[in-house]
């Protein structure tokens, strides 16, 4: 790239309005998106009409009832091969409990000391302002960027990804070669993922009347008896350089019907993290070696798994040129260059299923502020990310 090229570039960059991406994040944030129950059409049509107002053209597809992804596409030169951004458009609730150790109504979108507050504003509100402004600064400078840019918000990332799966059956990402995830990295590169997977693992036992001691066989019982080998179980594989160990852990517990009977089923929920290496099937595996070992204890142990979703973990090489973009696009802006793993999952798991690599890149701190109470985005990071977004968006070739 010609330095004619680079001063174009530097030149849409310092055009990005920080009032403007202040402006789009609140609004993003004092729409509340809570999933469940899946409340993302009012954020929706406020991303359409944004996106419309300035000049680019979007799409409504349908995902569920009431519920949308939006997707815009500015059109390049045909140089390159398009390119997806990508940011969901629900946030998690926030409990009654959570509520009452906000410093400020999490649904404001409060400016105190340099940060916006509110829920949403780190996971993924902020990312998703900073790529909507990107793209609409991009559009108003009148350079061509080489490829095809996607922008799109989808609805339940904080679920079962829907929004996402959708998304990948549209004609419009079947040329995308690389996705970027606008998800709270802390304007690190992320060019790992840990995948996920959770299950229902349900135990069984005897009924009998509560009023006999040691009647029947209590499946809550046997259900602890799984939970206990399940924790000082170690997996058989090699750790991740960047995210560490495989692990599992149990998230929510269900068992019995009415108090004066011994309960005959005990459901857990069991949330898995998976490192590079490791497959789904692997996991399960080592769950039914446990059975095994229970069974030599109790003989009539009896338990059945019932996989409710899977995401496999990826990685993308550093000399990838998606990570090279990235990285030059970075050092434009002065955004310090660190690799690292990303330990939850983004929605780019769902673009690898067709080819498409990716990798996560945004303003926040996920291990921080995520999901909890005064979930905050600097203000200076937003506008990083906003800079670095629009620079990938002209680098990319």
């Amino acid at each position: 790239m010609n330095d004619y090229e680079n001063n174009e570039i530097n030149k849409a960059i310092d055009s990005i309005s920080l009032d403007e991406l202040i402006n789009v994040t609140q609004h993003l944030i004092q729409i509340p998106s809570v999933n469940p129950p899946g409340l993302e059409c009012k954020v929706g049509r406020y991303v359409k009409n944004y996106l419309e107002h300035k000049g680019i053209k979007t799409e409504i597809q349908k995902v569920m009832p009431g519920r949308f992804n939006v997707i815009a596409k500015l059109r390049g030169k045909g140089e390159a091969r398009p390119i997806l951004f990508s940011s969901h458009m629900d946030v998690v609730p926030v409990s009654s409990y959570e509520a009452k150790r906000w410093r400020f109504d999490p649904f404001a979108g409060q400016i105190n000391d340099g940060y916006i507050y509110g829920r949403g504003a780190a996971d993924a509100k902020g990312g998703l302002a900073a790529a909507m402004v990107a793209l609409c600064t991009l559009h108003e400078s009148n350079i061509k960027p080489k490829g095809d840019v996607i922008l799109a918000a989808t609805v339940d990332e904080e679920n079962l990804m829907t929004g996402a799966k959708k998304l990948i059956e549209n004609p419009i990402l079947a040329d995308v070669e690389r996705a970027v995830c606008c998800e709270p990295t802390n304007l690190e590169l992320k060019i790992c993922s840990k995948g996920r997977m959770w299950a229902e693992v349900t135990v069984y036992g005897q009924t009998a009347h509560a009023s006999v001691k040691s009647a029947g066989s209590n499946a809550i019982y046997r259900a602890l008896r799984l939970m206990n080998e399940m924790e000082t179980h170690s997996f058989s594989h090699k750790k991740h350089p960047s995210l560490g160990e495989t692990f599992w852990q149990t998230t929510m517990i269900h068992g019995g019907g009415a108090s004066g009977i011994i309960p005959d089923n005990c459901t857990l929920n069991v949330d898995v993290r998976l490192v590079p290496g490791q497959t789904h099937n692997d996991i399960w595996k080592e769950m039914k070696v446990i059975f095994d070992t229970i069974k030599k204890d109790i003989p009539d142990f009896h338990a059945d798994i019932n996989e409710i979703e899977r995401r496999e973990p990826w990685e993308i090489s550093s000399d990838d040129k998606l990570v090279r973009t990235m990285v030059k696009s970075c050092s434009m802006v002065d955004v310090p260059i660190i690799y690292s793993g990303y330990i939850a999952t983004a929605e780019c798991t769902i673009y690898k299923r067709m080819g498409i690599e990716g990798m996560i890149f945004g303003p926040g701190k996920l291990q921080d502020n995520a999901y909890k109470e005064n979930e905050r985005v600097a203000i200076e990071e937003l506008l990083k990310a906003a800079q670095v977004y629009l620079a990938t968006m002209l680098n990319w070739e």
